[in-house]
């Protein structure tokens, strides 16, 4: 053997090992690392060899200089697709924690983020009695998280005895929930608000595991606003296993995102996404891509392969086919701003609202509210952002009640930037007393709008004032004589008042919307007149 090839051979021996065998410091470089060592990454617990789903993750994305990045967004991830998120499974759900700190959570409640056999689900079991009056009747029932408001999971109970039990294996220890649930009073098929069909409510806090709840049949019901669940049933999918998809769902109407899944490894070429949220009577739109050049961001076809489906709903759950094809279409891909808060005690209960505007052309690119701050840590996101700009995030908390923002400290305000270069971005905050004046937009008694209206053309106006309390002004123009309508929606695309349905005479109209029954929140109020359609925001707060 010459001296070259020997050298070659020796390079190559050692590029092979440093393939194969682990790298023993990886595992502090991740929360409770060291409670499965190598296990974290590798399917053999030795470490080296094939990596597991996580280890995959960090392998395409999270590797610098061969150290693990651990950051908010990898922890928000779910590697293996299981329900629970990278950080959930190593104690640290919001990606705080740094290398040389203390371990996070509880050490014994760690599994493998890796494989979708080991997670911290448990069951929550919801014992019924007393349930005569409904005897024979469906029921319904959906468990949320109050972290991020998000669903986790639902069933239903197809006829109903006095008494019995649902058993549901969705609870994480130290969460709390939301449990909703319904009986078909009215035998439609559909959910009604009470007392159509009879809606409870009730809670699960600081979940410890293997739950419990009792209920008892009552009349205090509660309209829980039920919603549907989309499946999305992919199947022929062989050309993309191995790459990672992103879709969401937006109300073709008013352009709200319903909800959005990634899925970090396609595994098989047929498999269901399920996003619930849906409505019945509704058109929605469906975009999905898969990252076919594996960059881990959107690009237009044919570099990744895209499609947009529509559809509208009749039956309230809805099965939506997929078989692939190359009917590819540029969905121009936005991605999600999520920003986690802690420690927000000081501010229960009050109102809370964000919004994230673009640096370039001051845009703002959306905003959310909650009317009441849920716990000491929650999760907000706002979607549409673009990769490889920079953005500033204000929010401000409600402190003295008044139902709208005034300058700190009478109000508590802050002030968040970044730039979208990961798309997807996950940012934490941690509250403190290093207010901002944010220069929120104030409510104002005059529309500008409304002073542009022509008659000689459609035309909707800004309500006002905006934000409101409890009613508005809502000013518009329509060329011709002609039936018009108006009517209000809430985020979740349901009407929730009709404000205007008659025939118009041509002009500028104005009329006075009442909210006085409405929650604080953001509406949509739209018109219509022939073949024109246009829709703005407004924001009741209270």
């Amino acid at each position: 053997m010459t001296k070259k090839i020997a050298q070659l051979a020796v390079i190559g021996f050692l590029f092979s090992i440093s393939t194969i065998f682990p790298r023993e410091f990886r595992p502090g470089q991740i929360p409770n690392g060291t409670v499965n060592s190598c296990q974290n990454c590798h399917i053999d617990p030795a470490g080296g060899g094939e990596r597991n789903a996580f280890g995959k993750l960090v392998e395409a994305r999270f590797l610098v200089g061969g150290n693990v990045t651990w950051n908010p967004l990898l922890a928000s991830l779910d590697a293996d697709n299981d329900g629970v998120t990278n950080g959930e499974e190593l104690q640290d759900p919001f990606g705080l924690w740094t290398i040389g700190s203390a371990a996070p959570g509880n050490s014994s409640l760690v599994t493998l983020p890796g494989s979708s056999s080991s997670n911290q689900l448990s069951s929550l079991d919801i014992n019924f009695s007393g349930m005569t009056p409904h005897v024979g009747q469906k029921l319904f029932l959906r468990v949320i998280d109050k972290l991020n408001m998000k669903e986790v999971g639902r069933t239903e109970v197809p006829s109903v005895t006095a008494s019995f039990n649902v058993q549901l294996n969705v609870v994480l220890p130290g969460h709390s929930y939301y449990v909703d649930f319904f009986t078909d009073h009215n035998n439609n098929g559909f959910y009604n608000a009470p007392p159509a069909d009879h809606a409870w409510r009730m809670e699960l806090n600081n979940a410890v595991g293997s739950d419990q709840l009792n209920f008892s049949h009552n009349t205090n019901f509660t309209d829980i606003k039920w919603h549907y669940l989309l499946t999305v049933q992919f199947s022929g999918m062989t050309p993309h296993i191995g790459q990672f998809l992103e879709l969401k769902v937006e109300d073709d109407l008013t352009g709200r995102e319903i909800g959005r899944k990634r899925i970090e490894t396609i595994s098989s070429a047929a498999f269901d996404i399920a996003i619930p949220g849906i409505e019945n009577g509704r058109e929605y739109k469906v975009e999905f891509y898969a990252d076919l050049n594996k960059n881990g961001f959107y690009n237009t076809p044919p570099t990744d392969h895209a499609w947009e489906l529509k559809f509208t709903n009749s039956t309230g759950d809805f099965n939506l086919p997929f078989a692939h094809n190359t009917n590819f279409k540029d969905i121009n891909w936005k991605y999600l701003y999520t920003l986690n808060f802690s420690n927000m005690t000081p501010h229960l209960n009050q109102l809370i609202e964000l919004r994230v505007v673009r640096n370039d052309n001051s845009e703002e690119i959306g905003r959310t509210l909650l009317s009441a701050i849920p716990g000491a840590s929650f999760s907000v996101s706002v979607p549409q952002i673009e990769i490889g700009h920079d953005y500033k995030v204000d929010f401000y908390a409600d402190h003295n009640g008044s139902g709208q923002y005034e300058a700190p400290p009478t109000d508590h305000a802050w002030r968040l930037t970044f730039n979208s270069s990961t798309g997807n971005y996950v940012a934490n905050f941690t509250h403190n007393t290093n207010f901002t004046d944010i220069q929120w937009p104030n409510p104002t008694d005059i529309s500008d709008d409304a002073s542009s209206l022509n008659p000689n053309e459609y035309k909707l106006a800004q309500n006002y004032p905006n934000p409101f309390n409890p009613s508005t002004k809502i000013q518009f123009s329509i060329p011709k004589s002609g039936f018009v309508t108006l009517k209000v929606y809430d985020l979740l695309g349901s009407e929730v008042s009709t404000v205007v349905q008659e025939n118009l005479s041509s002009g500028i109209h104005e009329v006075n919307f009442d909210a006085n029954k409405l929650q604080s929140g953001i509406y949509i109020y739209r018109i219509q007149s022939e073949n024109y359609v246009e829709m703005k925001k407004m924001v009741l707060i209270k």
